[in-house]
């Protein structure tokens, strides 16, 4: 939840904000392995448990010690499991069950402890949350829980993601060496599953007619099993950080001339909806839940070929029709993807647990 966070971590800060603003008559406890970002509300108390172990063992162990002793009437688990001898009433936020769907892309370990944590945390909580409808299936699909405890909840977006200002953008560029360059950004950690020596591949082919364009990557290498992703991006054409501060993503986003996010499994995918926040549209992968959320606001490539996916990013740099009609179809719906919106849902699934 700090300025570091990624996925679940933004995900849990965007909802707590909202929540707190919501539910007034609430006494929110917030629990953090370090300090994050303040909240200036009354009804909200932060605790720090620092550590030095692992989100597990810490969620097991000094944290399963702070809830024993503060006793809350509902605890909400946003990052996958519930702590294992938890007697709370929790809401279970379950974002994809990519471990058991496809076990090849974790370690045998990691895919049997998230498999068996992630069974008996379905199992004890009152209410699990997803993020599509395609998350709901696929959690149906390999576990054994009832239809009508799980819910579906589709993430909202942050008001500092809209287009920056010409000016703004041509500075942010020249000052990270991307000036009178086109770039095809991509941003998350990097999966197996999100396709990136095959994105590099396509690029490649694109750089073919436009010898100018780079290809942007920001994100951690946790491959598995192990892509030597160092060597694919080690391109001189290629612009590869492991991360990026929080204050530069809008920038980032209205800067690239396409985003491109070739996903065969995700739960949501919050960075191509950023990315549309900012004008710029992404090309995605018809696969799982991206063709849930984005299938009318984006490029989409059916099948994961080089020639394809590079035709896609020439669509997508080229034909300023095709954008214009993607992107308004998101301006008319942007009002839906807010967390407000989706704060709101999950105060009704609250309320389910109060019953």
């Amino acid at each position: 939840m700090g300025e570091k966070a990624t996925g679940v971590g933004r995900v849990t800060g965007n909802l707590v904000r909202e929540l707190i603003r919501l539910m007034p008559d609430d006494e929110f406890l917030i629990f953090t392995k370090e300090r994050v970002q303040e909240y200036p509300e009354k009804n909200i108390t932060h605790h720090i448990i620092s550590s030095p172990l692992k989100y597990f063992r810490w969620q097991n162990g000094p944290f399963a010690k702070r809830i024993k002793k503060a006793k809350p009437d509902i605890l909400i688990a946003p990052n996958y499991t519930v702590p294992l001898f938890s007697r709370c009433q929790s809401v279970l936020i379950e974002h994809d069950v990519s471990f058991v769907s496809h076990p090849e892309w974790f370690s045998i370990k990691e895919a049997i402890v998230k498999k068996h944590l992630v069974k008996r945390s379905l199992r004890k909580a009152a209410v699990v949350v997803t993020m599509s409808a395609f998350s709901k299936q696929e959690i149906q699909r390999n576990f054994t829980v009832a239809p009508d405890k799980v819910h579906i909840m589709h993430l909202g977006i942050e008001d500092k993601f809209h287009k920056m200002a010409a000016d703004v953008i041509s500075s942010w560029k020249e000052k990270k060496g991307l000036k009178n360059k086109k770039f095809i950004g991509y941003l998350g950690s990097v999966f197996n599953r999100r396709n990136i020596p095959l994105l590099v591949e396509s690029v490649a082919l694109l750089r073919n007619e436009f010898p100018e364009v780079v290809l942007y990557i920001i994100g951690t290498d946790r491959s598995h099993p192990p892509q030597n992703i160092a060597h694919v991006l080690e391109r001189d054409w290629i612009k590869w950080e492991t991360s990026i501060a929080e204050k530069d993503l809008p920038l980032f986003y209205s800067s690239a001339d396409a985003f491109a996010f070739l996903s065969e499994y995700e739960g949501f995918g919050l960075p191509p909806l950023e990315a549309l926040a900012c004008g710029t549209v992404p090309v995605l992968l018809n696969r799982a839940s991206l063709k849930e959320v984005f299938l009318d606001m984006a490029i989409m490539v059916n099948e994961p070929s080089a020639l394809d996916i590079k035709q896609a990013l020439h669509t997508a740099i080229t034909e300023g029709e095709t954008r214009r009609i993607l992107l308004n179809r998101f301006e008319e719906k942007r009002s839906y993807f807010s967390w407000d919106r989706a704060a709101r849902e999950f105060c009704a699934f609250i309320e389910g647990c109060r019953i």
